[in-house]
């Protein structure tokens, strides 16, 4: 990777200069932002450790001013790659440090309304993007299933109706560098990969077992699970065979249609994306701490979208069987958080390319 020095509009920066897309059948016209993001992608779990820098240091800082200085001497030496951390510095490339100063100082990750963050049900999401499509401006949103679900994702909305772009990873499955990626070749490696097995979540589910068998079940002896948990034995199964072939197939289903840096259009995101979302919502926000079994399209849904299953659920399995055991005391919440851009692109790219030099330098330091 080479990264050359040119002066922007009102700074002068390293810029990030990446190499040009190859695609079939996407659109992957390139904003700079993207460019930045794609190349940063690559450090993703170096950057892993940027969120929790950003909560120390707001929760320090008496304004914005002292958050910024504070972050500017952070360093990040991560080793994961999860969900909400990859949300966390793809959004400051575009929103740079002092305007998340709020969001990090108030956010608890739960319920984030006293951050900035509102929610909404799946019946208000075409409406809320509506109010936006078509604006002159990028918008990114910060979308988050929170409380008795979880994952996080941005979404960027090009200006002028160009279309929506959708940056994620998941924790323990793949990183923003796969998601962003144009091919899966060589992605793959079971503990040290851009795309893994859940190695993480095996180990939860052998201590939950030994725990409730006094020692004596694994995921390599469930016939030991006792006779009350037997019920669960298909999830137990699947998340002891979950191997390369099924990481694979999971993954492809979101990224082949939602990632590799693709623009959806505007059809594609309010009648399909939105569509699948508002599904979720509906469904997990209705059954809440229910014990109805999860139906297979809930599980499916969730697969489409974020290219990895929830290990809160089970298709079969009573809804609230992992989540009141692991959540209780918690609230399904789908919330967003909305940053406007200014409108001129030249002022929005001069940004990204002064944000991204910073995450870069935060990787490169002592």
């Amino acid at each position: 990777m080479t990264w050359n020095t040119t002066p922007p509009l009102f700074m002068t920066v390293a810029l990030l200069l990446g190499a040009p897309l190859v695609s079939c059948n996407a659109q992957t016209a390139e904003s700079a932002c993207s460019e930045y993001i794609r190349e940063l992608s690559a450090y993703d779990r170096e950057l892993s450790t940027r969120s929790d820098h950003k909560k120390q240091a707001a929760k320090a800082a008496q304004d914005a001013g002292q958050f910024t200085a504070a972050m500017l001497g952070s360093r990040e030496k991560g080793e994961a790659f999860a969900c909400g951390l990859t949300r966390a510095w793809v959004t400051e490339v575009f929103e740079g440090l002092e305007r998340q100063y709020s969001e990090y100082k108030y956010d608890d990750g739960i319920d984030g309304s006293q951050a900035g963050y509102r929610i909404l049900r799946g019946d208000e999401l075409h409406g809320f993007f509506h109010g936006h499509a078509g604006r002159a401006e990028t918008v990114v949103y910060h979308l988050r299933h929170t409380g008795t679900a979880d994952h996080v994702l941005t979404i960027e909305q090009l200006p002028r109706g160009q279309g929506y772009r959708i940056y994620q990873s998941y924790s323990g499955g793949y990183s923003l560098k796969a998601w962003l990626a144009t091919s899966t070749r060589g992605l793959f490696e079971a503990d040290t990969g851009e795309l893994m097995v859940w190695r993480g979540l095996q180990a939860a589910v052998n201590q939950s077992l030994a725990q409730l068998s006094g020692g004596q079940a694994s995921l390599d002896n469930l016939d030991a699970v006792p006779e009350n948990k037997q019920f669960a034995r298909p999830y137990y199964e699947y998340v002891r065979d979950y191997d390369e072939a099924a990481v694979l197939a999971n993954f492809e289903r979101a990224w082949e249609r939602y990632g590799q840096g693709r623009i959806l259009t505007g059809p594609e995101f309010f009648e399909d994306y939105l569509v699948k979302t508002a599904r979720l919502e509906t469904y997990l926000r209705q059954q809440d701490h229910s014990s109805t079994p999860l139906p297979q399209e809930i599980w499916d849904t969730w697969i489409d979208l974020y290219a990895s299953p929830s290990p809160l659920h089970f298709p079969g399995l009573p809804h609230n069987f992992i989540t009141d055991l692991l959540l209780a005391g918690r609230d399904y919440r789908l919330e967003v958080l909305e940053a406007v851009l200014p409108a001129d692109e030249s002022t929005v790219n001069a940004a990204c390319a002064a944000n991204a030099h910073i995450l870069r330098a935060s990787i490169e330091g002592p």
